[in-house]
């Protein structure tokens, strides 16, 4: 997802759980780790720590990649981040909240706006800080994150009157339930953070690259 891990000497600085470092890997689990390899050729704490599971971490890796890094996708780049963030914020998980509120800061190039933006997140005034198709996607994130039973047809209607398409209705929610999902997966795990928080211009241009398919 953001920023690269250095490979561990152990898996107790990593997660909450065993790993097995890149150096270490064969197989199925050395095919997903370069799979996932950062733009400097390191794997990130969140993979290494799914080194148990190389299939998930695969799947999980290629849906992140094709909602949140995939020119289709309608939603401008900060505000896909502004909801990735805010779902992190919502499930307490401070790993992607992090790493993602600097993602969205970058995309939005106006720093001021940002701090003011997270800040409201953080301290729950952003009803009153947001407008437009901002406050429109957090309402909505925070629903469908929160209270998934209660969710509407008028909760699309708000989204769709705020500007939004079906077709970047449907990334947002994929964004948002794909981001309830990492939450629980780095919080359950014990994830520690990477020293390096946040993409590079590197790591966008890596992730925006294709990469060769399974077995090629």
């Amino acid at each position: 997802m953001t920023g690269a891990a250095r490979p561990p000497a152990g898996g107790t600085d990593v997660a909450w759980v065993a790993v097995t470092a890149p150096s270490q890997a064969m197989g199925d689990l050395r095919a997903a780790y370069d799979a996932v390899r950062g733009a400097d050729g390191q794997v990130e704490n969140l993979y290494l720590a799914m080194s148990a599971t190389p299939a998930a971490m695969r799947a999980a890796d290629d849906h992140y990649r094709a909602v949140l890094h995939n020119p289709d996708n309608p939603l401008p780049a900060w505000l896909s981040e502004l909801a990735a963030t805010w779902v992190a914020i919502l499930c307490g998980c401070d790993y992607a909240a992090r790493n993602h509120g600097h993602n969205f800061a970058r995309h939005l190039a106006d720093a001021d706006r940002a701090d003011r933006w997270l800040a409201a997140l953080r301290d729950g005034t952003w009803a009153a800080t947001l407008s437009g198709p901002a406050l429109a996607v957090v309402g909505f994130a925070e629903k469908l994150t929160l209270h998934p039973d209660a969710m509407a047809r008028a909760d699309l209607d708000a989204l769709r009157a705020a500007g939004l398409s079906d077709r970047a209705v449907s990334y947002l929610v994929q964004i948002v339930a794909g981001f309830a999902y990492w939450a629980r997966v780095i919080n359950a795990l014990g994830i520690r953070l990477n020293d390096r928080i946040g993409l590079s211009d590197a790591d966008l241009h890596h992730l925006a690259a294709p990469r060769p398919a399974p077995g090629a």
